[in-house]
């Protein structure tokens, strides 16, 4: 049986909100070749959770995404920095300021996947599209380097990418300037990479 692809998202935090990772996460579960998860938003849970989705699935690649509220593109991040620094607290109410992820680690690790030509495939399917050197000091970032630190220490051959992705339209309707980007979109976005990775590392759509 071909490894599948993982691809993890996150719950929303907080009462009333809206997190469309999780509502991709829900979208493309039971697809064929594919292992979703939704993580707990919670520093070191979501990177545990991710830790044992790796061991219990074996995948081929990985794809982490999460929302980012400041942004209306597809941001793809090519930095994973050791650092958690943000003034949000988390669904457990922690705060981290300043504080590493892995004591031990390196400083940033980086994407592992082809960044121009991931670029490149969302551009040419007509999706707004950018990339990040920061992806922020929050559990987008924490979950991008333990993800990566989890691959690196175990030796695995697993490429691996993250992805911040905006709020749903509804979110933003009301803010001037802003459009967000449709569900279905997001969807699209998603469907391009793991056709990209099929096609590189064969699999259920090869």
């Amino acid at each position: 049986m071909t490894a599948p692809i993982l691809l993890t998202g996150f719950q929303p935090i907080g009462e009333g909100t809206v997190d469309p990772t999780a509502l991709l996460m829900e979208r493309l579960a039971g697809e064929p070749g594919v292992v979703t998860a939704i993580l707990t938003p919670v520093y070191d849970r979501c990177g545990d959770e991710f830790a044992e989705l790796l061991d219990r699935h074996a995948p081929m690649a990985a794809l982490g995404f999460a929302l980012a509220e400041a942004t209306d593109y597809i941001r793809v991040e090519r930095i994973a920095w050791n650092c958690d620094e943000s003034p949000r607290p988390d669904e457990a109410g922690t705060i981290r300021e300043q504080q590493a992820i892995a004591p031990d680690g390196p400083t940033a690790y980086g994407s592992t996947l082809p960044i121009p030509r991931v670029m490149r495939e969302l551009a040419m399917a007509g999706l707004p599209v950018t990339f990040g050197d920061f992806s922020g000091g929050f559990l987008g970032n924490h979950l991008f380097y333990r993800a990566r630190h989890a691959i690196e220490t175990a030796g695995l051959d697993v490429p691996m990418g993250f992805f911040h992705m905006p709020p749903l339209p509804e979110r933003v309707a009301e803010v001037r300037g802003r459009a967000g980007l449709p569900l279905e979109r997001q969807e699209l976005a998603a469907r391009v990479l793991l056709d990209m990775l099929w096609r590189a590392l064969g699999g259920p759509h090869k």
